[in-house]
């Protein structure tokens, strides 16, 4: 069968996030083709999204994927060899690749719970998620979890903590119960423009205009209390102007800091006259000071890269307390713990 290189590449690159790198469960590192779909599952995420492709079996994911991206052909030619254990791919008449397939799919992406209705996610979703996300802590990799290593999402709002920062958003959402989604599940919700949203017994789904039905694994524990994270959002504080041309700062700092998978924070000094942000990473680091009209005493924070530059590139004004920084958008409101720095800071 003929089929376009770049849509075969785009639907396969859409159910990405339900691959496993490691294979915890037997063809979790597989693309599987049926019923005119691609589906991944790797026990947390399952997606699915229709395909050229009109087989049955298994693929290795990561030799079919680099593959079809080296290649620069407009139209290949697929089959499948007469014992159903290859994918054939025919680039033209000198080219071919092909890829080992296991024709019998042991992989349990029929047990998923099927959504049977959808409904209508706001427009700022993926918005309210890309700047909620971040404040969620990382896992620890290990099988003991926490609820602050989730994004909560409530009816009328979505918000994360790591006990230190917290964000919540406003916005109004169509769950009927109180949603948590890992942390690093949630943030698969925002390059892919979900429009809709089901929600059965195990999962939370998500679906685009482009077909693709991406199924989170979600969690079935009560969030921390929301009277306490509400005291901490209504902070008081002295305003104070953020320095300009502050994002291009954030930006250098952050090449260095995003080397840290786990840890991709920049580090924010303030101190009388001065605001310091420094990046640091595993090859290196970047430091820049900017004047500033503060008064207070020396204190530190530090904030995801992505976040900041959120709220600089929105906001030229914050408020700050002995113990806290507050930034309060349209739709948001982040509060981040200061910590105060007694060492002389160069």
């Amino acid at each position: 069968m003929k089929i376009n290189r770049e849509d075969f590449l785009k639907q396969l690159e859409s159910v990405l996030p339900g691959l496993s790198t490691k294979e915890i469960i037997e063809q979790s590192s597989c693309f599987i083709f049926k019923d005119k779909r691609v589906y991944t599952y790797n026990d947390e995420i399952a997606c699915s999204q229709k395909s050229l492709l009109k087989i049955e079996g298994a693929v290795p994911a990561m030799p079919l994927i680099l593959s079809l991206r080296k290649l620069k052909a407009e139209t290949l030619e697929v089959n499948v060899n007469d014992d159903k254990s290859q994918l054939l791919i025919d680039v033209s008449k000198n080219e071919r690749f092909w890829v080992h397939m296991e024709a019998e799919i042991t992989l349990p992406v029929g047990k998923i719970d099927k959504p049977k209705r959808w409904k209508k996610l706001a427009e700022n979703f993926a918005d309210a998620i890309s700047i909620v996300w971040p404040c969620a802590k990382d896992s620890s990799g290990s099988s003991v979890w926490e609820v602050v290593e989730c994004v909560h999402i409530a009816p009328k709002f979505i918000e994360a903590t790591d006990n230190h920062q917290v964000t919540r958003y406003r916005i109004k959402t169509p769950v009927d119960k109180d949603i948590l989604l890992r942390k690093e599940n949630a943030k698969f919700l925002i390059p892919f423009e979900m429009a809709e949203f089901s929600e059965t017994k195990h999962w939370t789904h998500f679906r685009n205009a482009d077909g693709l039905i991406l199924s989170c694994r979600h969690i079935s524990e009560d969030y921390l209390s929301s009277g306490d994270i509400l005291q901490v959002l209504k902070t008081k504080g002295e305003p104070l102007a953020l320095p300009k041309g502050l994002k291009e700062t954030v930006e250098k700092a952050e090449i260095f800091s995003s080397e840290n998978p786990f840890d991709d924070l920049v580090s924010v000094t303030l101190k009388k006259g001065k605001f310091r942000i420094v990046g640091t990473g595993t090859f290196g680091g970047f430091r820049e000071k900017k004047k500033s009209k503060y008064k207070g005493k020396t204190i530190q924070f530090t904030i995801p890269p992505k976040l900041l530059l959120e709220l600089v590139q929105h906001y030229n004004e914050c408020e700050v307390t002995e113990s806290r920084l507050k930034v309060k958008g349209s739709k948001f409101v982040y509060v981040t713990v200061l910590g105060v720095v007694e060492k002389k800071e160069d």
